[in-house]
């Protein structure tokens, strides 16, 4: 029992994320930051090339962008398959989407409309909202996992108290029942002798 409670006990404490955890955590906020960086700096360099660069040359500049984009996602979906990946599935599937955004922005820069132009010039600053958004969910996802194993094994200490509960009561029960029959076996033995010893003064008068 009283291990049980030093057990609770010790979980209680380790409620606070411990460094390993944290680390963990940090690296996967870092390498999300880093597909974050990658994602912005491709379309700021696509708004930068656009405003420096005349028609035609902002499509060329377009064709050697997207090639770049689809080989990063390439190598991402690549690295999700090997080391079976959510993670990095995810990333690449991001990747995947800005390559499918490329093949419309020479179009969407050079025929359509200065308000759709602009909104997909501001989506760097869309993307940092959302990756920040991002970062914030990966820390508690991760921070209600740890706390949830951390649960699961208070419950099983919990199981484990009372199983032994169970067991104590079972001993005790056994011990007292042992001690009623040999206290009933000694009476027997202690009214046979008072028997005896009757019968054979009887037999000597």
């Amino acid at each position: 029992m009283e291990k049980a409670k030093l057990m609770q006990l010790e979980i209680e404490k380790k409620r606070k994320l411990p460094k390993n955890v944290k680390h963990s955590i940090n690296v996967n906020i870092f390498q999300n930051w880093i597909a974050a960086l990658i994602v912005m700096s491709y379309l700021c360099a696509i708004n930068i090339t656009y405003n420096k660069v005349n028609a035609v040359k902002f499509g060329e500049y377009m064709k050697y962008y997207a090639l770049g984009i689809i080989i990063l996602t390439v190598i991402g979906f690549e690295i999700s398959y090997r080391k079976n990946s959510v993670k990095y599935m995810f990333i690449s599937i991001e990747l995947l989407l800005c390559g499918i955004l490329s093949l419309y922005i020479p179009y969407i820069y050079l025929h359509t409309t200065n308000e759709l132009r602009n909104a997909v010039m501001i989506l760097p600053g869309i993307l940092i909202i959302y990756y920040t958004i991002k970062s914030i969910f990966i820390f508690k996802q991760k921070q209600f996992q740890y706390q949830n194993n951390l649960s699961d094994v208070r419950e099983i200490v919990r199981d484990t108290e009372n199983e032994s509960y169970i067991d104590e009561d079972s001993r005790k029960t056994y011990r007292e029942k042992t001690v009623e029959e040999e206290k009933i076996r000694n009476e027997i033995l202690k009214s046979q002798s008072i028997r005896r010893k009757k019968k054979l003064e009887k037999r000597k008068r």
